[in-house]
This record gives C-alpha cells, sequence and structure tokens, in this order.
C-alpha cells in the first residue's frame, strides 16, 4: 500500500516542478514582452525626432529655392520686355519707316544717357507719375484699359505693363524708355524736327511693387540684385532690368562711319576709346 502512495507522492511532486518552470518561463515571457514594448517605444521616439531635425533642415532651403525661382523668373520677364523694346525700335530704324512719335523722348546727348549707365547723374529713375492710367497688355479682357504703346512723353514717366493673361487687368511692369538726341544720316547733330538715323537707347524695367517709390521721387537706376535674396529687397526702389545699346542701320557699309561718329568721346582725352 506505500508504494501507490509513493507514486503519488512523486506524481505530486513532478507536477508542482512542471508547474513552477511554467511559472517562471511565463514570468519571464511577460518581462521579455514589457522589455519589448519598451523598446519600440523608445524606437518610434527617436524615429520622430530624425523625421523632425530632417523636416526642419530641409525645410528652409525649399522655400528659399521656391522664392529665388520666382524672382528669377520675374527677372527674366522684365529682360525679355526691356530686349523686346530695343528690337522693336531697332526694326524701325532699319525700315526707317518712323515718326519721331514712335521712337523713346530724347534725354540729352549721348554722353548724358551713357552716364546713365554708370554712377554719374546721367538720367535719372522715372521719378513721376505714370504716363496714364491704361496698361498696355494682351489680355483681351483687359480692353477697357488698354493701351498699345511702350513709348512715353517724357523721360521722367514710366508706362505700366501687364504680361500676365489672367484678368486681373493689373500692370506687373514699369518700363521707362529715353534715348539720345541722335544724328542724322550723315553724321551730323538734328536740326529741329528731323528724324535720327542713330542714336543710343536705354531701357530700365521695374517691378509694380516700385510704384509707390518712383511716384515719390525715391527710385533708383541701378539694377537690382537678386543674389540670395526670396523677398522683394531693393525692388521697391531699383529696376529688374536694364539695358543699354546703340542703334544704327546696318543696311549700308556707309553707317560704320555713323556709328564711330556717334560713338566718338565728346572728352579730347579719350580719343581712341569708344564709349558705345
Amino acid at each position: 500500500m506505500l508504494l501507490p502512495l509513493t507514486q503519488n507522492l512523486g506524481k505530486a511532486t513532478v507536477t508542482r516542478g512542471m508547474a513552477l518552470q511554467l511559472a517562471i518561463a511565463l514570468t519571464q515571457a511577460r518581462s521579455t514582452k514589457r522589455s519589448d514594448q519598451g523598446l519600440t517605444l523608445i524606437e518610434g521616439l527617436v524615429a520622430i525626432i530624425i523625421v523632425t531635425i530632417t523636416v526642419v533642415s530641409i525645410t528652409p532651403p525649399i522655400f528659399w529655392a521656391t522664392g529665388s525661382r520666382v524672382q528669377t523668373r520675374r527677372a527674366e520677364q522684365a529682360l525679355q520686355l526691356a530686349q523686346g523694346e530695343i528690337d522693336r525700335v531697332r526694326a524701325l530704324v532699319e525700315r526707317d519707316k518712323f515718326e519721331l512719335a514712335d521712337l523713346p523722348p530724347a534725354a540729352g546727348d549721348e554722353e548724358e544717357v551713357r552716364k546713365a549707365a554708370t554712377t554719374d547723374p546721367g538720367i535719372a529713375a522715372p521719378n513721376s507719375a505714370q504716363e496714364s492710367n491704361k496698361i498696355v497688355t494682351a489680355d483681351p479682357k483687359c480692353s477697357a484699359n488698354k493701351s498699345n504703346t511702350l513709348i512715353p512723353d517724357s523721360k521722367e514717366k514710366y508706362i505700366q505693363v501687364d504680361v500676365d493673361t489672367d484678368g486681373s487687368c493689373e500692370a506687373d511692369f514699369l518700363v521707362q524708355t529715353f534715348r539720345s538726341t541722335g544724328l542724322n544720316s550723315s553724321g551730323d547733330a538734328l536740326v529741329p524736327g528731323e528724324k535720327p538715323a542713330a542714336f543710343v537707347m536705354g531701357v530700365r524695367v521695374y517691378s509694380f511693387v516700385a510704384r509707390d517709390n518712383l511716384n515719390a521721387n525715391k527710385g533708383e537706376k541701378e539694377q537690382v540684385s537678386l543674389k540670395g535674396t526670396t523677398g522683394l529687397g531693393n525692388q521697391l526702389q531699383r529696376p529688374l532690368a536694364v539695358l543699354y545699346t546703340t542703334v544704327v542701320p546696318s543696311n549700308a557699309s556707309a553707317n560704320v562711319d555713323l556709328y564711330r561718329a556717334l560713338c566718338k568721346p565728346t572728352n579730347a582725352d579719350l580719343q581712341g576709346s569708344r564709349k558705345c
């Protein structure tokens, strides 16, 4: 009768040992699970911090690049506008089919116009009211407020130009054009009412945001620098594009002498140095 009891006790002892091992295993499993959960939370926090640092690091350059691209685009439009006006005037002179009213307003002799491209006084910014309330635009929706000319009646004035076709009918640029008095086809000074055969021409294109400063006599003539800027910067006073050129017909060999006469320095000390 003792043997079965011993077997039963043995069985009971084995059962308790197995239960103890099972309890230990469960405890370790729970501990490991809690440890894994803790590591997952820490890893998540680290990932969030890394993503935040990355976003904060790359966002300013993205905004800077976008802003710079917009400013560069506006400067390109201004340059195209200035070059287009020069090409228009040059084509008129080449064909010799124009009137004085088709040309930019005279602003003095060649030397004075050349000084406009330097630090000398020369031709000032268009610190005056605009030519009119009309806008030069290709948008058909703006026909009631449309003008067909880029030519102001004075060197101190500017023309409003709308290059967008979004129906806003608002100016994007302010254009100032001017020229020297010029020479006739013989290389001599003009008589009153005579059309010039050659002259020096200048074009400045301002952003529309410069209007208030121009009207307040605070405009400048030096071209704006867009390097490293995403805001308006000195566009509020300075032009986005500035071009100067010599307009001489190229359809006759005699015009080489006309070009030389036009570009001859007025100062005797500068002989041999061309100003065009």
